[in-house]
């Protein structure tokens, strides 16, 4: 069983690689045979989408750079962490930059009204997390509901989600009590959906 770390911060000691390794520290904790990978969007060349329709008669992108290793650790995934710090109200650059490749995963068969994922009916599971610096939550934008929202269009359910408001300095989300149960919730939670048949 796999399960891959989706992160779009740069920062790899921030706040969102805080809380992706909790998670995946939980996840661990509860199911111990599992394998567990977290990857930095940031470290990936993954060029923008160029709205070419070149993926209309396949699930691949035609643009040739990083972005298709992303997607053979999500096949091979069972579980998904996504997380993204909130840069402008929003997901980061890398984190939108891999979403709208991933148009390339969505088919339209009969209609452009109607679509079908790669991953409908695969069975996959997702958990989401997502850091905003100020205390408003408002500032937090659609930063979650995003991450959510692009896990439903693929076909993956999301099972649970982390909030975390108010954390700008490095680490500082560690010392918030509240959103590491949050996060070790998410990852048992994960663990539990998972290892049911």
């Amino acid at each position: 069983m796999q399960v891959t770390a989706l992160v779009g911060s740069r920062r790899k000691n921030g706040n969102t690689a805080f809380i992706s390794r909790k998670i995946l520290e939980a996840l661990r904790t509860a199911l111990p045979s599992v394998e567990t990978e977290l990857l930095f969007l940031g470290d990936f060349d993954i060029r923008a989408c160029t709205g070419c329709e070149g993926c209309r008669t396949g699930w691949d992108c035609v643009i040739r750079d990083d972005y298709a290793a992303i997607v053979s650790r999500i096949d091979a995934a069972d579980g998904l962490i996504l997380a993204s710090p909130t840069y402008w109200y929003s997901v980061t650059s890398d984190m939108k930059r891999f979403i709208d490749r991933s148009y390339s995963l969505i088919q339209y068969p009969a209609s452009r009204r109607e679509w079908i994922s790669k991953y409908s009916g695969a069975g996959k599971l997702c958990v989401t997390a997502a850091v905003c610096e100020q205390h408003d939550e408002s500032m937090m934008g659609n930063t979650l509901s995003l991450l959510n929202d692009f896990s439903r269009d693929l076909g993956i359910e999301a099972v649970a989600s982390v909030k975390a408001i108010g954390h700008f300095d490095a680490g500082s989300v560690g010392g918030d009590s509240a959103v590491m149960e949050q996060a070790k919730r998410a990852g048992r939670l994960l663990a539990e959906r998972l290892d049911t048949p």
